[in-house]
């Protein structure tokens, strides 16, 4: 089991790294030209980074109790999915997260 220190030192571990990387990219002092193939793949960091911290969120009902049943009674499964729909169904993103915001804090209190 994951202690709550440990979260905390591997959550700050891993914000010192991703700031020290980023922070290479922007200070004068290192000359680092990158390629436009290397650009093209670093465009995806971000998602793919926000999609590993809420899977396991989204989806721990289900991993916890090994039904998948459990997803339709877990309010961060169905606001996720409802924030999927709005975001395919509005374009603008400020709406999107504060209708997402609703709905899960409305499922919060229903569920």
């Amino acid at each position: 089991m994951i202690t709550s220190s440990y979260f905390t030192f591997a959550i700050l571990l891993m914000a010192i790294i991703t700031f020290s990387i980023r922070y290479s990219f922007f200070t004068r002092s290192f000359k680092i030209n990158l390629n436009n193939k290397v650009r093209n793949i670093l465009l995806f960091t971000a998602p793919c980074v926000l999609t590993a911290m809420f899977t396991p969120i989204l989806f721990k009902s289900a991993f916890e109790t090994h039904q998948l049943s459990s997803l339709l009674h877990n309010s961060y499964f169905l606001a996720g999915v409802g924030t999927i729909i709005l975001s395919l169904l509005i374009r603008h993103t400020f709406v999107v997260i504060l209708l997402s915001m609703g709905l899960f804090y409305g499922l919060r209190f229903m569920l």
